[in-house]
């Protein structure tokens, strides 16, 4: 049998399954307030929409010590679609997300599924929460974009798409791109060339080429894999897999790239500092530990521009694109104006790294290895970091699903590299809220976090805006 008749999955899709532990699923929440959405409605866009997608018919499936897509005999919507009818009230919303956070998604089906409370105070809720494997936070984004309407009389036109995977094709287009990358696009160094240098007394001027390259991809991974774990804190115990997790009031967007463009800093610095302002005061640390604490920040970063057309996932489509880098943080730091421009100096020492690509790399490598290194903590990700900062960007107005109006959209990122504590930029129609996802055993107050960030976000942008 073929391997595209196996449904061999991708390695870009397949590390996400190799890399997770049962402590922590590495799945993405959604969150959407949706005015008016009804159980029918919604059961039959699901079925004709979201199952347009071929590959959320699917399920993975291990298959001789690797994985595949297995497409689901009794496929149905409405097995993936719980209908809860309670009236949750504002402070009975978070403890029943939290419930539903924590649950693991049933392995004997396609690792999906959708909640909705109609009857919620405010607006129905509707959940969703789907694994890495099936795409990462810039395709999913993508996706429910094109299921939303600008009008509630429109319906979706693009939506969909076939499900080919073809396995051989993917890995020789990845070995060319190495070679590429090592040798350059005219591959190794003619015999003619070599004769000609030899007589010289020098290597050939693509051997040194390549050799150069090799070695400082040989130097970023030795130096990548070498990186230690963050400084002990309550953020750095063994996850159990019970999670807590809330959501901030919305704020303009576009106060924080008025407020980063003053200050010639990008937005993502701008929120690493808040973020390192509200850790100070969690990690549980004293002053002179924090002093010498190495605290680092996990960033997810897609790196579809730097693939080949050949092994780069379209965003209109379910897959994976993305690696990370980590930022070490300032926690040291005494003012909000200290920490964004050291915060500011260390992504620009990361501005040329590999670690973006070496992540998504290793992510891909890790189906393929025996079960002795897949289960080795943390791997593919070196060292584990103590918070993740990640972002998901909706549509900047107003949408509707299924004729119904969209009044929030909020997401929450998997704690990756085992991260104590996980933060998403949500930015929908204009506004920007904070998500905070952190484990039971970290003992932490995530609304009092969340609390703390927004604290210094208001006070950055009212400092550097307002004055």
């Amino acid at each position: 049998m073929s391997q595209q008749a196996l449904h061999l999955m991708l390695p870009a899709d397949a590390g996400w399954l190799a890399a997770e532990r049962p402590e922590n699923p590495l799945v993405t929440t959604v969150l959407l307030r949706v005015q008016g959405l009804t159980a029918a409605r919604l059961r039959e866009f699901l079925h004709v929409y979201w199952g347009a997608w071929e590959r959320f018919r699917f399920r993975p499936e291990p298959y001789a010590g690797y994985w595949r897509w297995q497409e689901s005999a009794d496929f149905d919507v409405r097995q993936h679609l719980d209908i809860v009818l309670d009236r949750f009230t504002a402070p009975q919303q978070q403890p029943w997300i939290n419930t539903v956070v924590s649950q693991p998604l049933p392995i004997y089906r396609p690792l999906w599924k959708f909640w909705l409370a109609p009857n919620a105070v405010g607006g129905g809720l509707l959940l969703m929460r789907i694994h890495h494997c099936y795409a990462d936070s810039a395709s999913l984004a993508q996706l429910l974009e094109q299921l939303f309407t600008a009008s509630p009389q429109q319906h979706p036109v693009l939506y969909g798409a076939a499900h080919p995977a073809d396995l051989e094709r993917w890995l020789q287009c990845a070995k060319n791109w190495l070679s590429e990358r090592v040798f350059g696009a005219e591959g190794p160094s003619p015999e003619n060339d070599a004769v000609q240098t030899a007589a010289a007394g020098q290597l050939p001027v693509t051997f040194r080429s390549s050799a150069a390259t090799a070695l400082e991809l040989a130097g970023q991974l030795g130096s990548y894999l070498a990186q230690p774990d963050d400084s002990p804190s309550n953020l750095s115990r063994p996850l159990t897999g019970q999670r807590q997790c809330c959501w901030s009031a919305a704020i303009p967007d576009a106060r924080l790239q008025a407020a980063a463009q003053t200050l010639r800093v990008s937005s993502r610095d701008v929120l690493a500092a808040c973020i390192t302002a509200a850790l100070q005061a969690q990690l549980g640390l004293s002053p002179q530990a924090l002093e010498q604490a190495q605290i680092n920040l996990l960033l997810p970063v897609d790196v579809r521009s730097q693939l080949p057309a050949s092994l780069r996932p379209a965003l209109s489509e379910p897959g994976n694109g993305s690696g990370s880098e980590r930022l070490l943080l300032p926690i040291d730091g005494d003012s909000f104006v200290e920490r964004v421009y050291r915060i500011k100096q260390e992504a620009r020492r990361l501005r040329d790294s590999l670690q973006p690509l070496l992540t998504w790399g290793l992510t891909a490598c890790s189906g393929f290895l025996p079960e002795m290194i897949k289960q080795t903590p943390l791997w593919p990700f070196s060292a584990r970091p103590s918070a993740a900062l990640a972002s998901f960007d909706g549509a900047g107005v107003v949408r509707y699903l299924a004729g119904c109006r969209i009044d929030e959209l909020v997401a929450w990122s998997p704690q990756i590299a085992d991260a104590g504590v996980s933060v998403t930029a949500c930015r929908y129609a204009g506004q920007l809220r904070l998500t905070v996802v952190a484990d039971h055993s970290a003992n932490l107050d995530v609304q009092r976090f969340q609390s703390d960030c927004m604290v210094a976000l208001n006070q950055a942008l009212v400092s550097h805006l307002d004055n």
